[in-house]
């Protein structure tokens, strides 16, 4: 399985989306919507990647993992076992 990841980037002008073999992420800045997440996911992520991507965003009750690392906030799923 892929993992998946929210950057939420100090100095990301425009979302991305970028995938390798191990990883998917998509970067974001602080100003923008998940409007503008779907924008760049829509057919090139599964709609379970989606919804994993609408927790990581929004769902306080998901469990979370947080990592600063210089300008970059990144969020990804908590594995629970």
């Amino acid at each position: 399985m892929v993992r998946l990841e929210l950057v939420i980037s100090d100095t990301c002008q425009h979302p991305q989306l970028i995938e390798t073999d191990e990883i998917t992420r998509v970067v974001i800045g602080r100003e923008h919507s998940f409007d503008e997440i779907l924008d760049i996911t829509s057919g090139r992520l599964e709609n379970d990647e989606i919804a994993l991507l609408h927790k990581l965003w929004s769902d306080d009750t998901f469990p979370r993992n947080f990592v600063r690392i210089q300008d970059e906030l990144i969020i990804t799923e908590r594995r629970l076992f």
